[in-house]
């Protein structure tokens, strides 16, 4: 790593809104931190409010679907259907829809990627995860996550508690440690938009 050029970090949220996201929402208020959403059509309509106050605080909202399904299983139609229904929800809530899209699971192909486009959404991984999906203890969360680091991360954590994450407590609870570390070793916090300007396109990371 380069200590001289800068170090740029995107935290995303997938899954959500859900009861968790508002304790997230706080925490990164309290840090002054802006974050990019990845959200389910079929939560946003049941919690249209939280849509709302992410998108007061400026953080970026992206597509999750409408359900949380394998989008490499699914005809062109199913998946524009999945994609299409998630963006008249939002921008319902919101007054746009969004840009950019997060397969579920990181499934994609190059089928998929190709409707992707075609509908012109721009497809977003990551190169850190934090494993915060799968690990019950904060601290491993944390720890998992900074051992990892690049000059340019793109973090996924969830804040949504339906599709196979289970509760959020331990990624509230990790996630202001992981801040305070950021910040006090240097890093800038971007949303994935500005991430694309100021470091490059991520798709086919791993």
């Amino acid at each position: 790593m380069n200590q001289n050029s800068p170090k740029y970090v995107a935290l995303t949220f997938d899954d959500g809104p859900s009861a968790y996201t508002a304790a997230i929402l706080k925490i990164l208020k309290r840090y002054n931190v802006r974050a990019t959403f990845f959200v389910v059509g079929a939560e946003a309509e049941k919690f249209p409010k939280l849509i709302r106050r992410i998108h007061r605080a400026k953080h970026v909202i992206g597509n999750h679907t409408w359900s949380h399904p394998d989008i490499t299983t699914l005809s062109k139609r199913e998946l524009w259907k999945e994609i299409t229904s998630t963006n008249i929800q939002i921008e319902k809530i919101i007054g746009y829809s969004p840009q950019l899209f997060r397969a579920p699971y990181s499934s994609i192909n190059d089928t998929a990627l190709a409707a992707i486009k075609e509908l012109g959404m721009t497809s977003v991984l990551w190169n850190i995860d934090s494993q915060d999906w799968r690990e019950e203890d904060p601290l491993t969360i944390y720890q998992q996550t900074i051992k990892n680091l690049k000059e340019k991360n793109l973090i996924v954590m969830h804040d949504g508690d339906r599709y196979g994450s289970g509760a959020r407590d331990q990624i509230v609870a990790s996630l202001p440690k992981l801040i305070k570390y950021l910040m006090k070793n240097d890093y800038q916090f971007v949303t994935v938009p500005e991430f694309h300007r100021v470091a490059y396109k991520i798709e086919g990371w791993s």
